[in-house]
């Protein structure tokens, strides 16, 4: 019984398939079993799914990802050309972590500043009351 293949975009790019095939609702390709033989032998499907990060999908199955009824997540693929990023893997410009450094870093050193006043502050009250009684 033929297959549908529910893969991620790099996989429908690296075919050159991606005007050709259907996409579905959470972004991935729809390809064909016949598709795989560009990863070798049919009987060895089941290791270029591995391979490649997708799952075979019976011809309902296939329906329900188009018309978004059912979204099945998709493995990690082993293959590196096929990996695709996950919002932990991706990091935060370094623009934007040097101004939440700097902002942490000034907070920090206002609050220095504030208590070193306040101490300051307290001393010279204690100084002047201490003057004012002596007199």
């Amino acid at each position: 019984m033929a297959r549908y293949i529910k893969a991620n975009p790099k996989v429908a790019k690296f075919l050159n398939l991606e005007s050709d095939r259907n996409t579905v609702k959470d972004g991935n390709y729809l390809l064909w079993q016949s598709d795989m033989l560009a990863f070798g032998p049919l009987t060895q499907l089941a290791d270029t799914l591995v391979q490649i990060g997708g799952i075979a999908l019976l011809a309902h199955e296939a329906r329900e990802e188009q018309d978004g009824t059912v979204t099945r997540p998709l493995p990690q693929a082993t293959d590196e050309r096929f990996v695709m990023p996950t919002i932990a893997d991706e990091e935060i410009p370094a623009e934007e972590a040097a101004v939440v450094s700097d902002g942490e870093e000034s907070a920090e050193g206002d609050n220095a500043d504030t208590a070193a006043e306040e101490t300051s502050g307290e001393s010279e009250s204690k100084d002047e009351s201490e003057t004012q009684s002596e007199e």
